[in-house]
């Protein structure tokens, strides 16, 4: 099992795109490119004091994350084939493997599947995706000894590509399914480059733009379990910079 479920956050690697002008007497001035950035750090505050820190390979994807101060600090590292996201592997501070593995399967060079291993080669845990034009459409959940899904989780998403409604559905009739709802401003999120996001998956579900609402849902009574509301700070380049529910606050870095 991961050692933190945040996961946040998966980017592509951090370019700026300067601006050019001709120097025509300065009469014909370009449009400047827009600033690329990639996420470099999350700090939270709040509900305790920690970080996560991530780094990009020469591909700009993500190579690894590192936590600091959650208690039990981590490097997840990602490996890749040909360029293909492969697997992640956590590790303690040092890089010694914890036995804790996260495998990508393809079928036709289709991401399919990802499973979760522990003591590196025992089944705990398998995720089946399904994909509709490059956006996630449904995650079917098999857990440990389980030769069937038993849960499933649905998307909808808006015209900006951001997941406006994520669906949990239990096969278990006993179990209310749930619905998380979202709402979203027109800012940049800070996981707008990250690459490859499917590693953010679990934690995050957009990466367009920044969710300014997120309410839970009961879906056997319609009654709301929970809900949060956030306010943004940003950047000049519309980037944001923190977020905030007002209990618990996270302060965003870019290379």
């Amino acid at each position: 099992m991961k050692k933190l479920n945040l996961l946040l956050v998966f980017l592509i690697g951090l370019t700026i795109l300067s601006c050019s002008s001709d120097d025509n007497n300065g009469t014909d001035d370009q449009t400047p490119e827009e600033t690329t950035k990639l996420l470099k750090k999350m700090t939270f505050s709040g509900n305790g004091n920690y970080s996560l820190t991530f780094f990009y390979n020469a591909d700009n994807k993500i190579d690894r994350m590192q936590s600091a101060g959650t208690g039990d600090d981590f490097i997840k590292q990602f490996y890749y084939n040909n360029g293909v996201l492969d697997r992640a592997e956590f590790q303690d501070l040092n890089g010694i493997s914890d036995g804790s593995i996260e495998q990508y399967v393809y079928n036709n060079g289709l991401l399919i599947e990802r499973q979760d291993f522990y003591n590196n080669t025992t089944l705990d845990e398998r995720f089946l995706y399904s994909f509709t034009n490059s956006n996630i459409y449904n995650i079917q959940y098999i857990g440990n000894g389980q030769t069937t899904y038993s849960e499933e989780y649905i998307f909808e998403y808006d015209t900006d590509n951001n997941v406006i409604s994520r669906k949990h559905d239990y096969l278990n009739t006993a179990i209310s399914d749930q619905e998380l709802t979202f709402t979203y401003d027109t800012k940049k999120s800070p996981f707008l480059n990250f690459q490859p996001n499917i590693v953010l998956i679990d934690d995050f579900f957009s990466f367009n733009n920044n969710p300014t609402s997120r309410i839970l849902t009961d879906l056997s009574n319609n009654n709301v379990i929970s809900e949060k509301n956030y306010t943004y700070t940003y950047d000049n380049d519309d980037y944001a910079t923190s977020k905030t529910d007002g209990t618990e606050t996270i302060t965003y870095e870019y290379y």
